[in-house]
């Protein structure tokens, strides 16, 4: 029985959300959709994170540790529209750019904050009561928030991430496109230009699919009329069934595994 390890580099739509469990978000349909098809193959699903395209490098080095066979770069639209104002990072560690690395860090933080506290002072119950809000107020003003990527610097970055995949030899890179926009969402609070740089962001996938010769999974037109949650860019469990099946078919066509 051959055994085969598939990294996803994504966000909360690769490993789930409220209304979508884990088991039921399309990386595991897709796993179980293959492992059906052939029994004899017993797929392992590792997912690592990034939120903003600059992060995007550290995501690769975590899932390269587990060795997989093939890693899948989600290229998604909303990365592309979504954001704030620049700030200025240089409060936090070089090293803490991801959601990643600054939960694991305000983690520690906290922690040692609450075993800085004498036992039985009454400064304790006031902190256990109001945890959250306490260690907001004092490590709020250190969270990132990043600026929008240009459609470019987004290129620039599944391009590199690419790159650097490529130097482990007999990895498969995947790109997986984005799917078209919800366009019952409210958009005036976001760019004036947000469907248009979906479009750009489907294009710039496939450019660096083609360039680096990867396989390239176009989801454009995988989305129905209820793919989506109610005002949300959130697919429902059935748009993750549509997606995990698609990157089945695609991933069995190539024959890469």
């Amino acid at each position: 029985m051959s055994r085969t390890t598939i990294a996803f580099l994504g966000q909360c739509h690769t490993y789930g959300y409220p209304g979508v469990p884990p088991d039921a978000a399309f990386p595991q349909i897709m796993r179980r959709s293959i492992e059906s098809h052939h029994p004899e193959t017993k797929l392992k699903v590792v997912l690592e994170p990034y939120d903003h395209p600059s992060g995007l490098s550290r995501a690769v080095t975590r899932a390269l540790r587990s060795r997989p066979r093939i890693v899948v770069i989600e290229v998604t639209g909303w990365l592309a529209i979504k954001g704030s104002g620049a700030v200025n990072l240089s409060r936090l560690p070089r090293t803490l750019h991801s959601t990643y690395d600054r939960v694991r860090h305000f983690r520690a933080a906290s922690q040692l904050m609450v075993s800085m506290i004498p036992r039985g002072a009454e400064l304790l119950y006031r902190f256990q009561a109001n945890t959250f809000e306490a260690i907001a107020s004092v490590l709020g003003p250190l969270i990132a928030r990043y600026p929008k990527p240009t459609v470019e610097e987004y290129r620039l970055s599944v391009s590199a991430a690419v790159t650097q995949i490529a130097k482990t030899p007999g990895t498969q890179v995947v790109i997986q496109g984005p799917g078209s926009p919800n366009l019952d969402l409210n958009f005036r609070s976001l760019a004036p230009d947000a469907v248009e740089r979906y479009c750009a962001v489907k294009r710039i996938a496939r450019e660096v699919a083609v360039k680096h010769g990867a396989i390239y999974v176009d989801r454009w037109n995988a989305v129905s009329r209820d793919f989506y949650s109610e005002g949300s860019i959130r697919p429902t469990a059935e748009g993750h069934a549509e997606w995990g099946h698609l990157l089945a078919h695609e991933l069995m066509s190539n024959e890469i595994l």
